[in-house]
């Protein structure tokens, strides 16, 4: 049951200030820039006059205005409520615009006058009226809509562009605005998709037809020629080699231009992880030989970072836990992270019962090619559960590699060395696995996502050297996200994971490979691994399981939210988990939004609860449960 978790980074320099829950920790604020003194406050009233039936169509115009939104501020004097009232007939008419509607009228009275024929100096009582009277007229549907030197259709799948928003620029459809910003963006991607890197907008005609109703458009583009790849240059680097930098980008001067090719590049200088922030830029002009060249511009982050971080629970007791990092260690953003934790204190008093862990980890981003990261690592634990003991030391070393903005794969040498004590009986393990790994990641937000989804696999050859046994273990996991409205206050998010293990006789394989539920990122309600396959009235790791989870976001406010979730899950003794008796875990927890992720605690209970599981389990943590 975890009570509270909190980590704490500070890049080593000056202190900065820190804020949790809106609250001043350490350091201090500067005043808001945005914050103005209303010299001459003018209190105002407005209310809102709109000949429709159409909910969403009043909430679209009111949400609009500028004397709704700020209706519970004075203006600046007379003259800054005239201005908000007149910008409202441009805000207003856009919002009408997006929806179709072409032959709308919008009044605007202050005090019974027109706002588009008052002076600013126009004196008002102490508190005006505002009527705002809207009168949308006939939506309008597309009539004829054609494209100039429309992208013609590629035969390479790479090349290949969404037609969705072309689809919704056609006769018969709603004459949405923004359909039409759209389709023409989505068409100015396909010509770049096929090396056209300055086709531009030229231009567009649209004529709104009063007596049908309907809006014809033309739009005319220029697909400019077939561009190569020119010079690259970076700015703003200090530590970080430029020449390392253009290396990573993959930009090769000469090849033709691929956007795909530019995406990527930025997916690899991201996850280096040594800048504050970048931008690849594309000139503005081509060269004479019909070349784009290209800028990068990095900031770098201070080169060493440390982090600290505290845990706390009524079964595990109380944890540390702390961590150095290196991130540029030659100047090729090389990554070396030393760090260490330790948990149970004030819990146990003997200290060999306490669960620790001591590692050291080193990453080269661009080893052989520049998608390409070798990781080596060398681990040290102990881990105490009250199914066994384990002490162990495993060292690695693999290569992870980007395949594309959306899908990063790894292979790994695993060697481990491990002692598991159970009921006081001593067994020594040499494992030796080969570790693939895989993560598809469509997710609009990995720290709190609302649409989407995820995929990731594994798969764990291995050959054990004390028994002689050989086996595969695999694990494959799914998430999904959707929004049930457009604001995206409630979001549906669901979560499978299924694991299997190929291998010898079960009491002959290392524990740790075996497979156990239960705890916050599993079946929340019980205790961490703590489901399992009963044998002889003991509990001990299975050769399968599935977890399930589900849960229900609702946003209350821009920062807080509410979850209701159920979890479910099992463990089995077959290879394939074709049986076994759903362990079920029902809670709600409470989200505030941070630059870090959504803080997240959950409060959970068992349905069926087994002797020794808790009545109640609290969970406390950064991020979304899933």
């Amino acid at each position: 049951m975890l009570l509270a978790a909190l980590l704490l980074c500070q890049s080593i320099g000056p202190a900065q200030a820190f804020e949790l829950f809106g609250f001043e920790i350490f350091g201090s604020s500067d005043d808001d820039p945005d914050a103005v003194e209303i010299i001459d406050p003018q209190p105002y009233e407005v209310s809102f006059e709109i000949e429709t039936d159409d909910d969403d169509l009043r909430e679209l115009l009111q949400g609009s205005s500028a004397l709704a939104q700020r209706r519970d501020q004075p203006a600046s004097g007379a003259a800054g409520l005239i201005a908000t009232a007149k910008g409202d007939y441009r805000r207003l008419l856009a919002a009408l615009y997006i929806e179709g509607y072409y032959a709308g009228a919008i009044n605007i009275r202050v005090e019974g006058q027109e706002a588009s024929n008052l002076p600013v100096t126009m004196p008002f009582p102490d508190v005006a009226k505002v009527r705002v009277l809207i009168d949308p007229g006939p939506q309008f549907l597309f009539g004829e809509t054609r494209f100039v030197n429309e992208p013609p259709q590629t035969g390479y799948s790479r090349d290949q562009v969404d037609t969705t928003a072309r689809q919704a620029f056609s006769t018969g459809e709603i004459a949405r605005a923004d359909a039409i910003d759209e389709a023409t963006d989505e068409a100015l991607e396909a010509w770049r998709q096929l090396g056209r890197a300055k086709a531009a907008l030229v231009d567009r005609e649209v004529i709104a037809d009063h007596t049908t109703d309907r809006l014809d458009v033309q739009v005319v583009l220029d697909p400019g020629p077939v561009v190569n790849f020119g010079p690259v240059s970076v700015e703003g680097t200090n530590r970080v080699k430029p020449e390392f930098i253009r290396y990573m980008a993959d930009l090769p001067e000469g090849a033709e231009f691929d956007p795909d090719r530019v995406a990527s590049a930025e997916a690899r200088l991201a996850r280096m992880g040594t800048f504050r922030s970048f931008r690849i830029r594309e000139a503005d002009d081509l060269t004479d030989e019909n070349a784009l060249p290209f800028v990068i511009e990095v900031d770098e982050r201070k080169p060493r970072r440390f982090g600290v971080g505290a845990t706390i629970s009524s079964i595990e007791g109380a944890g540390l836990e702390a961590y150095w990092l290196h991130r540029n260690l030659w100047g090729r953003a090389d990554r070396f992270r030393l760090e260490a934790s330790v948990v149970g204190l004030g819990v146990v008093s003997d200290y060999e019962e306490l669960d620790y862990e001591l590692g050291a980890s080193l990453s080269k981003p661009g080893f052989l090619t520049p998608g390409a990261t070798l990781i080596t690592s060398l681990v040290a634990r102990q881990e105490v559960l009250e199914l066994y003991r384990e002490r162990s030391v495993t060292a690695s070393v693999g290569l992870e590699r980007i395949v594309n903005v959306y899908t990063v794969g790894s292979i790994a040498l695993e060697g481990k060395a491990s002692e598991i004590e159970d009921d006081g009986v001593t067994e020594s393990f040499r494992t030796i696995s080969l570790v693939l790994d895989a993560t598809y990641d469509r997710r609009n937000d990995p720290n709190d996502a609302t649409e989407g989804y995820f995929l990731s696999g594994e798969l764990r050859p291995f050959y054990e050297t004390e028994f002689g046994n050989e086996g595969l273990r695999s694990i494959v996991e799914g998430r999904a996200y959707y929004a049930i409205d457009d604001e995206e206050k409630f979001v549906l998010a669901g979560r499978a994971r299924i694991g299997s293990l190929v291998g010898d006789p079960r009491e002959e394989l290392p524990t740790d490979l075996l497979f156990l539920a239960g705890g916050g990122g599993s079946v929340r309600g019980y205790p961490f691994r703590s489901i399992g396959v009963e044998v002889a009235g003991e509990t001990e790791g299975g050769r399968s399981s599935v977890e399930l989870s589900a849960e229900l976001r609702v946003k209350l406010t821009r920062n807080f939210g509410l979850v209701g979730f159920a979890d479910a899950g099992y463990v089995s003794d077959t290879t394939f988990p074709t049986d076994g008796d759903f362990q079920v875990g029902l809670g709600a927890g409470i989200r505030y939004k941070t630059g870090l992720g959504p803080i997240r605690l959950d409060i959970a209970r068992a349905v069926d609860p087994r002797p020794g599981d808790p009545d109640i389990a609290f969970y406390l943590g950064i991020g979304q449960a899933f």
